[in-house]
């Protein structure tokens, strides 16, 4: 027969009587019997004892009256990370741990570190490295790391969220860059004063996207490392032939040379310096020479007032048409439409 069938509940619970019974009234037979005191048993005005006592056959049992929660205090919560950017003086900025000795520790920004002036000294957990005078470091968020300036340094400092560079065309550099900066320095001042200016508006419009993906061709286009061991900057002659090839071809942009020509001139063959730039750089060499000249046209039609149609034979375009096609499919903007918002956007400011 079922339990739910059974009708004779007064009993009490089916399957087994209870061992526990509670505690008889102070005074009572029971209590005598027990050995439960008056002193044991709490008095009804009393606070209620979270533990009361009664017997079983094998002793005393403590039988919880009731559950005592103890909440503990509210743990602290962190503020969430700000999404943005920042250029600083290269003097205020350092990261390390406290104490004497440099404590690598990782940053949650992408960090670009340009010295011009004195030294800084970067600290990895397996390494050093001492950064002079043009000396470039791009190092990703998450790479570990520690850096101190010494007195008389002098550069600038970009830290960038992530989440800013996801659309970046070309893409950042997912590892550590190290070169330096040569005849490009004011470029890449100006570049990097006007990312901080965009963010300083709170702008990620269109504008600030191009001055990012111009950004990236210039962290990919970075001079060799200069040593400084012995304090010389690398020869053009130990320059990898890809830089030598893109130092090339910006003086000779509007020139009419044609790559072939411009191999002949690096003491190589077209098809060895196209193996060369898809080795080192990902990208054939036309490619890399459009990157250039879309990367001169952003830089010219925001600081002059040439016409487009001149700015196309400068820059070595067949015509204002190609010129135009190029430039919208890099921006998603006419060149014009791009130098009307950027100089609108400054006469805002």
């Amino acid at each position: 027969m079922s339990l739910w069938d059974r009708t004779g509940w007064q009993g009490g619970f089916p399957f087994s009587p209870t061992r526990l019974r509670p505690p008889a009234r102070a005074g009572s037979p029971g209590d005598r019997a027990a050995g439960v005191t008056a002193a044991s048993v709490p008095d009804a005005g009393s606070a209620p004892r979270p533990w009361a006592t009664t017997d079983a056959p094998h002793g005393r049992i403590l039988v919880p009256d009731a559950l005592t929660v103890r909440v503990a205090p509210a743990s602290r919560r962190m503020a969430p990370r700000r999404v943005g950017l920042r250029l600083v003086p290269l003097p205020a900025f350092g990261w390390s741990g406290a104490g004497p000795h440099a404590q690598p520790r990782t940053r949650p920004e992408h960090t670009l570190i340009w010295v011009t002036e004195g030294r800084m000294l970067l600290q990895f957990p397996r390494r050093s490295v001492l950064l002079g005078p043009g000396d470039v470091r791009y190092i990703p968020a998450g790479t570990a790391f520690a850096a101190r300036a010494e007195a008389g340094a002098e550069g600038h400092v970009l830290m960038i969220s992530p989440e800013l560079t996801t659309d970046v065309d070309p893409p950042m550099p997912p590892t550590m860059i190290a070169g330096s900066i040569g005849q490009a320095g004011d470029a890449m001042l100006v570049n990097l004063r006007e990312l901080a200016d965009e963010a300083a508006r709170g702008s990620a419009g269109k504008a600030f996207c191009c001055q990012l993906n111009l950004l990236s061709l210039r962290l990919s286009r970075l001079d060799p490392e200069q040593d400084h061991r012995t304090g010389k900057p690398a020869s053009a002659l130990d320059r990898p032939l890809v830089d030598r090839f893109l130092s090339l071809a910006a003086g000779e942009l509007g020139a009419g040379r044609t790559l072939a020509d411009m191999a002949q001139d690096l003491g190589t063959t077209l098809t060895h310096l196209d193996r060369a730039c898809g080795e080192t750089r990902g990208q054939r060499a036309i490619d890399l020479l459009n990157d250039l000249r879309l990367e001169r046209a952003a830089e010219l039609l925001r600081h002059t007032d040439r016409p487009t149609t001149r700015l196309a034979v400068d820059l070595g375009y067949a015509s204002q048409t190609h010129f135009t096609r190029a430039f919208v499919a890099a921006t998603g903007r006419t060149p014009d439409t791009y130098r009307s918002q950027v100089r609108d956007g400054s006469a805002a400011e």
